[in-house]
C-alpha cells in the first residue's frame, strides 16, 4: 500500500473474499486493539428488588469479542476488571449472563474464582501432581474506560486506550456526555466482509448518490475527513435551512451542535454525534462475508415523554441510512468476487479516511 493516496491502489479483492484472511485479522488486529464491550450502566440484574449495574461492587456481565468469551466484573473494592471467560480446567464458561456474586464458579465442573481473578476452589483434584492454584487464575485482560464506555484489550502490552482515542474526547467536547442514557439497540446482519462496511463508513463520497435524506441535513460541499494515528473524524456541517424544507429536516442550525461528527476508532468502532444524541456502531465479523453491525443510541432524559418522539425520529432516520448502506455493501461484496475486478483507486478529496484505514490494516497485519 503506497503511503501517498495519489499513488495508491485500494486493497486487493482477496482481502475481502479469502476466509483465511479473517483468521489472521482476529489474531493480529482484533486481539491487539481496544474493543468496546459495554457501558458503566450495563444492567447486572437485581438484588433485594433494586436494579444493579456494573458500577455496583460484586457485579458482572459476560460478552463476546469477535469469538472470544469475556467477563467484566466490579470487584469488592470497586475496581473494574476484565478476564477471559474461559475456565483454566477444561475451557467451560466461568460465568453466564450477568448478575451479582462475590465469587465466580465455572458452569462445567465448579472451579471457583475470586472477583480479582484468583483460583480458590478446585473440587476433587487430589492426587494431581505439580498443581499450583496460584498459576491457574482467570486470564486477565486490559480494561479501561472513556466516559461511560468500557473497553477491553487482549494485548497486555498494547498502548493505552487514550492513544487510540487521540484527540477525539477533546473534539467531541461540544456534546454533553454527562447524563446520557441508553435508549435503543438494533442489530443488522449484512452479507459483506467487515472491511467493506468500514470502508463505506469512512467516506462521504457516496452520500449524494445513496443517501438523499442525509444529503438534506448536511452541507456536502464542506464535508471533510481528518485522520489521526488510530482514528479519523468526519465533519459534516448542518446545512442551512431553506424556507420550504423546515418540515423535512431532522436537524436545524441552532439546535445544538452546528455539525454532525462521525468518529472512527481502529479497527471497528464508530461514534456518531448529532445535535441531540449519540450512537455507537460496533462492527463484528461473523465470517469472511457476513458482518454484524450493532447500533446503540444514547439520549438525555430517555424516560421523559417529551424525549420519546425525538428518539423515534432519530432512530428511524438512522435506520433509513443504514438500510441504504446495507444494499451498497451487499452489492460491493458481490462485485469483489468478480473475475473482472481486483483493485481500484482512491478519490484524493473524498477517500483519505479509507486510505488511512487500509494503511493501518497493513501495519497490523505485518506485525509478527
Amino acid at each position: 500500500m503506497h503511503k501517498q493516496i495519489e499513488c495508491a491502489e485500494t486493497l486487493g479483492s482477496r482481502f475481502y473474499t479469502d476466509p483465511a484472511i479473517l483468521g489472521i485479522e482476529k489474531s493480529r488486529i482484533f486481539r491487539r486493539t481496544w474493543q468496546l464491550v459495554g457501558t458503566l450502566d450495563h444492567p447486572c440484574g437485581e438484588m433485594n428488588g433494586a436494579k444493579r449495574s456494573i458500577s455496583d461492587p460484586e457485579s458482572f456481565f459476560t460478552t463476546d469479542v469477535v469469538g472470544e468469551p469475556v467477563i467484566v466484573v466490579r470487584d469488592k473494592q470497586g475496581q473494574l476488571r476484565a478476564f477471559s471467560n474461559v475456565c483454566r480446567h477444561r475451557a467451560g464458561p466461568i460465568a453466564l449472563g450477568c448478575g451479582s456474586k462475590n465469587v465466580l464458579r465455572c458452569q462445567y465442573h465448579g472451579w471457583t474464582y475470586t472477583l480479582d481473578g484468583r483460583l480458590i476452589g478446585t473440587p476433587d483434584v487430589d492426587g494431581v501432581e505439580f498443581f499450583d492454584r496460584s498459576t491457574m487464575g482467570m486470564v486477565p485482560l486490559r480494561c479501561e474506560t472513556w466516559g461511560q464506555f468500557i473497553f477491553v484489550n487482549f494485548d497486555l502490552q498494547a498502548e493505552p486506550l487514550s492513544a487510540y482515542l487521540g484527540e477525539i474526547p477533546e473534539q467531541a467536547r461540544g456534546f454533553q456526555f454527562e447524563g446520557f442514557e441508553f435508549a435503543e439497540r438494533r442489530d443488522y446482519v449484512i452479507d459483506c466482509n467487515w472491511k467493506v462496511y468500514v470502508d463505506n463508513y469512512l467516506e462521504g463520497y457516496h452520500i449524494p448518490i445513496a443517501h438523499p435524506g442525509l444529503m438534506k441535513e448536511i452541507d456536502y460541499a464542506q464535508y471533510r475527513t481528518d485522520t489521526f494515528r488510530y482514528g479519523s473524524q468526519q465533519f459534516a456541517p448542518i446545512r442551512a435551512m431553506k424556507p420550504d424544507d423546515a418540515r423535512e429536516r431532522l436537524y436545524a442550525p441552532g439546535s445544538g451542535l452546528e455539525e454532525a461528527l462521525y468518529f472512527w476508532i481502529f479497527p471497528n468502532l464508530m461514534l456518531n454525534i448529532y445535535p441531540d444524541n449519540i450512537s455507537t456502531n460496533l462492527i463484528v465479523p461473523l465470517s469472511h462475508e457476513k458482518t454484524l453491525t450493532i447500533f446503540e443510541w444514547f439520549f438525555h432524559e430517555v424516560a421523559s415523554p417529551k424525549s420519546r418522539g425525538r428518539i423515534e425520529r432519530a432512530v428511524s432516520f438512522s435506520d433509513e441510512v443504514q438500510r441504504e448502506d446495507i444494499l451498497l455493501c451487499t452489492n460491493v461484496q458481490k462485485g469483489l468476487g468478480s473475475s473482472t475486478y481486483d483493485r481500484g483507486r482512491y478519490s484524493v478529496k473524498r477517500e483519505n479516511g479509507v486510505h488511512h484505514f487500509h494503511l493501518l490494516l497493513g501495519e497490523f497485519l505485518a506485525r509478527p
